[in-house]
C-alpha cells in the first residue's frame, strides 16, 4: 500500500487532461473540462440540446479532448439529444442504433444492462471509472436522466483502463453544472401504468457565479410486461461546481437511487416459445417466478469529485474520483427443465443478497508541444480501483408449474448462503502513458499501460482462501491519416486482459484472459466548406478480436475448469449519424460479425458462435422538425431495428429468430413546452428475444407508448 500511495500521490503533481492540444469542436457536449461560457440565445441552446445528434470531441477515447474523426477507433458519442429523442429509459434502450452493440433483442430488465459490443460483454463505466464489478444481478444501475451523454468505445481499451473485457466499454458521463444550462421538468405516463416526474436545475450561489449548483432527481411508479413486476425508482443527484478562475474546476458529485422492483427475466422453455406446442404458445406476460416470492431491492450511492487544474497553458492536471456502494436483496424463481407432457416445468427458488463497496480513483497529466513540424499530447497517470464484494446465495425447490394454466403455490425461502458464501476483496493500480502525435495530417496514437492486481477470495462455506496477484502489460498503436476532403483513414492493434477468479482442479490460480484486436477503417466528415453542410459522420471499419486462456470444461473432471479455450470475432461495421441535406437527422447502422468458439475442451462446441450475439443487425432512424411559426414546431421521427438470429444453446441445437422491429417518435414545442410521443415495437410483434438454454428463453416486451410533458425555462 505504500507503494501505490507514492504512485498516486507522485501523480497528483504531474497529471492532466485537457490541455487544449486539439480544438474542442463547439458542438461538443460538455464534459468535466467544459470552460464557464455566457450563455448563448434561447433558441440555439434548446434546439441544440434537445437535437443535437453529433458531437465534435471525445474524451473517452483518448482521455484527452480528440475530435471523434481524428481518433483511429470506432467510437460513438450518444449525445443528450438523442438520448432525449429516443426517450431513452435504460442504458439498454440508450445504445440502440449503435452498430456493433447488441441489446439482448430489446429485452427489458430492471436490473441493469445486457448486452455485447462485438460479440463480448462490455464494461459499465461513469464518469471515466469502472462501477462495481459485480455479477450481472448486482451492477450498479446507471440512469439516464442524469447523464450529459454515453460513449460506446469498441474493441480493447486496456491499454488507458485497465482489466476488461475485450468487445469494449460503455462509460456514462454525469451532468454536471454549468452556466449556460437551462432548467427543465418533466412529466410522463404511459404504457406499464407508467408514473414519473423528474426535474433538471441549477443555478449559481454567488454573484460572480464560481459556484455554481445542479440537482437532478426522479421519481417513478410503474409495471413492466411481466405480470406482477414493478420498476419503482427513487434517483436523486446533487452536485457543486467552483471554478474560481479560469485555470481551476472542482466539481463535486452524488447520486443516490432506490431501485424496487423485480426482475423480468423469464425463465422459459423453446418449446412453447420458439416453438409451438399443441397447447400453442406461452403468454408474453407469462410469470415464471412467483409474485409474492419475487424481490429485486437495490440502494446505491456514489460520492466523488473531478478537480482539474491548468498549471501552465499547455500543462494540466486531472483527478477523478468516487466512492460507491450497493446493497441488494434478490429472490427469484428460475427453471430446472421442462416435463415430458410440455407444459409442466420444474422450478428452483433462489434467495441472493449482496453487498458492494468501490473506490476508484484516476489521477492524469497532460502536456502538450511541438518539436518542429511534430505536435505532441503527452498523458501520464495512475490509477487505483479497491472492490469488495460480499455475495450470499441460497437455493432450493420450488413447486412445479403448469405453463398454459398456472397455479401459483407457496415457495419456500431457500436456507441462507447454503450454496455461495463469500467474501472478495479486490484491488488494481496501473500506470499509464500515452502519444498522441501529429505530423502534417498524419496523427499517431501509441498507448501502454502497465497493470498490478491481486485478490482474496474467501469461501466462509468451507473456510478456503484464494489469493491471486497477476501483472500485466497491455498496449495501443493507432494511426489516422486526416485528408483534405475529410476522408480519414486509419488501421490499429490493442490488447487487453481480464483476470479470473478461481483455481484448477490441481488448485493453481487461474490467470488472466488476454485479448488482442485488430481494427481498420474509415471515417468521413465533410469539411466545413461542403455544400451540404458538415454536421455529419459516417464510419466504416473492419476488425478481428481474438481471445485466449478462456475457461473451458477439464477433461479429466467435468467439476472444474482448465484454460485452453479462446474464442474470436471478425466483423464489419457501418455508421452515419448526423443530419442530412434537407435537415433531416440520421442514426444509421450495419453490423456483420461472426463470433466463434476456436478452442474448446467440448467437442460439441468447437467452431460454434456464442449464445445471444447476432451475426447481422442494421438500424435505421430518421427525424425532421418543421418550424411552423416562431413560437411552434413539429417534428416527426421513425425508425426501424433489424436483429438476425441467434443461438439459443451451446452447441447450436436451435437459432432464436431473427427480429425487425419499428420505433416512433412524434414531438410538438410552443416556446419552452414540449409534449412529445414515443413509440416502441409500434407494430406490436410478438417475438422470443433471448435464449441462453433450451429452459431459459424470454419474450420482448411488446408495443409500449409513452407521452412526455417537458417545460424548459
Amino acid at each position: 500500500m505504500k507503494r501505490i500511495g507514492w504512485l498516486v500521490l507522485l501523480s497528483s503533481g504531474l497529471m492532466a487532461p485537457n490541455a487544449g492540444a486539439r480544438a474542442a469542436d463547439p458542438s461538443a457536449a460538455a464534459t468535466d473540462a467544459t470552460p464557464f461560457l455566457e450563455p448563448p440565445t434561447e433558441e440555439v441552446n434548446v434546439r441544440g440540446a434537445r437535437r443535437h445528434l453529433l458531437a465534435g470531441i471525445t474524451t473517452a477515447a483518448t482521455k484527452t479532448a480528440t475530435p471523434i474523426e481524428d481518433t483511429p477507433q470506432n467510437v460513438t458519442v450518444i449525445t443528450q439529444g438523442r438520448l432525449a429523442l429516443l426517450n431513452s429509459r435504460s442504458v439498454s434502450d440508450a445504445v440502440r442504433y449503435a452498430s456493433g452493440v447488441s441489446d439482448y433483442g430489446s429485452k427489458d430488465d430492471p436490473r441493469g444492462y445486457f448486452g455485447t459490443i462485438r460479440g463480448f460483454s462490455p464494461d459499465i463505466y461513469l464518469d471515466g471509472t469502472r462501477t462495481p464489478d459485480a455479477a450481472s444481478s448486482q451492477s450498479f444501475s446507471i440512469e439516464p436522466w442524469g447523464l450529459e451523454e454515453i460513449d460506446v468505445l469498441r474493441g480493447a481499451t486496456s491499454a488507458l483502463y485497465g482489466s476488461g473485457q475485450l468487445g469494449g466499454i460503455i462509460n456514462a458521463v454525469s451532468k454536471r453544472p454549468r452556466a449556460d444550462m437551462h432548467d427543465e421538468v418533466q412529466i410522463q405516463t404511459g404504457s406499464y401504468n407508467r408514473v414519473q416526474g423528474a426535474a433538471d436545475i441549477g443555478g449559481a450561489l454567488d454573484g460572480d457565479r464560481t459556484w455554481l449548483w445542479r440537482f437532478n432527481g426522479l421519481i417513478r411508479k410503474s409495471d413492466t410486461y411481466a405480470k406482477n413486476i414493478l420498476n419503482n425508482e427513487i434517483y436523486v443527484a446533487p452536485s457543486v461546481r467552483w471554478a474560481p478562475d479560469s485555470r481551476t474546476d472542482v466539481t463535486f458529485l452524488a447520486s443516490f437511487e432506490q431501485l424496487d422492483a423485480g426482475s423480468t427475466a423469464q425463465f422459459l422453455p423453446a418449446q412453447g416459445t420458439v416453438f409451438a406446442t399443441r397447447y400453442g404458445r406461452i403468454a408474453r406476460s407469462f410469470l415464471s417466478s412467483d409474485a409474492d416470492f419475487d424481490v429485486y431491492s437495490k440502494r446505491q450511492a456514489a460520492v466523488g469529485y473531478a478537480l482539474r487544474r491548468q498549471i501552465t497553458p499547455n500543462w494540466t492536471i486531472t483527478q477523478n474520483m468516487r466512492y460507491a456502494h450497493l446493497d441488494l436483496a434478490y429472490r427469484f424463481v428460475t427453471a430446472n427443465a421442462l416435463q415430458a407432457n410440455l407444459r409442466t416445468l420444474t422450478r428452483q427458488a433462489l434467495l441472493q443478497s449482496g453487498n458492494y463497496n468501490n473506490v476508484t480513483l484516476d489521477t492524469r497529466s497532460e502536456v502538450t508541444f511541438h518539436t518542429g513540424p511534430v505536435g505532441h499530447d503527452i498523458l501520464f497517470g495512475v490509477d487505483f480501483r479497491s472492490d469488495f464484494i460480499a455475495s450470499r446465495r441460497g437455493q432450493g425447490a420450488a413447486p412445479s408449474i403448469d405453463l398454459y394454466a398456472p397455479v401459483y403455490r407457496r415457495v419456500t425461502w431457500p436456507t441462507y448462503a447454503n450454496r455461495t458464501n463469500s467474501n472478495e476483496t479486490e484491488t488494481q493500480t496501473g500506470v499509464y502513458a500515452q502519444e498522441q502525435a501529429d505530423w502534417h495530417r498524419f496523427h499517431l496514437t501509441l498507448s501502454g499501460r502497465g497493470d498490478f492486481t491481486q485478490s482474496l477470495t474467501v469461501n466462509n462455506i468451507n473456510g478456503v482462501s484464494t489469493p491471486q496477484k497477476n501483472n500485466a502489460f497491455t498496449g495501443r498503436a493507432g494511426l489516422l491519416y486526416q485528408s483534405a476532403i475529410g476522408l480519414a483513414p486509419y488501421a490499429a492493434y490493442s490488447t487487453s486482459f481480464q483476470p479470473q477468479v478461481g483455481v484448477t482442479r490441481l488448485n493453481a490460480p487461474f490467470v488472466p484472459t488476454r485479448g488482442r484486436q485488430v481494427e481498420a477503417g474509415v471515417k468521413y466528415r465533410p469539411p466545413q466548406s461542403a455544400a451540404w453542410g458538415s454536421d455529419i459522420l459516417l464510419t466504416a471499419d473492419v476488425f478481428t478480436l481474438t481471445e485466449t486462456n478462456v475457461l473451458t470444461t477439464d477433461p479429466v473432471d467435468s467439476t472444474y475448469s482448465i484454460q485452453t479455450g479462446a474464442q474470436r470475432t471478425r466483423g464489419l461495421e457501418l455508421e452515419g449519424l448526423g443530419r442530412l441535406p434537407g435537415k433531416v437527422d440520421v442514426i444509421a447502422s450495419f453490423t456483420w460479425q461472426d463470433p466463434r468458439i476456436t478452442k474448446t475442451t467440448v467437442a460439441a462446441q468447437l467452431n460454434q458462435r456464442p449464445v445471444v450475439v447476432p451475426s447481422h443487425m442494421a438500424s435505421l432512424f430518421l427525424a425532421r422538425d418543421v418550424r411552423l411559426t416562431p413560437a411552434w414546431t413539429v417534428g416527426l421521427g421513425g425508425g426501424v431495428r433489424y436483429t438476425g438470429n441467434t443461438a439459443g444453446s451451446l452447441p447450436e441445437t436451435f437459432a432464436v429468430p431473427s427480429q425487425l422491429v419499428w420505433d416512433l417518435e412524434a414531438h410538438a414545442d410552443y416556446r419552452k413546452l414540449r409534449v412529445q410521443f414515443n413509440g416502441t415495437n409500434i407494430t406490436d410483434r410478438k417475438y422470443v428475444a433471448i435464449c441462453t438454454r433450451s429452459v431459459a428463453c424470454a419474450w420482448a416486451p411488446g408495443r409500449a407508448a409513452f407521452v412526455t410533458l417537458s417545460y424548459r425555462f
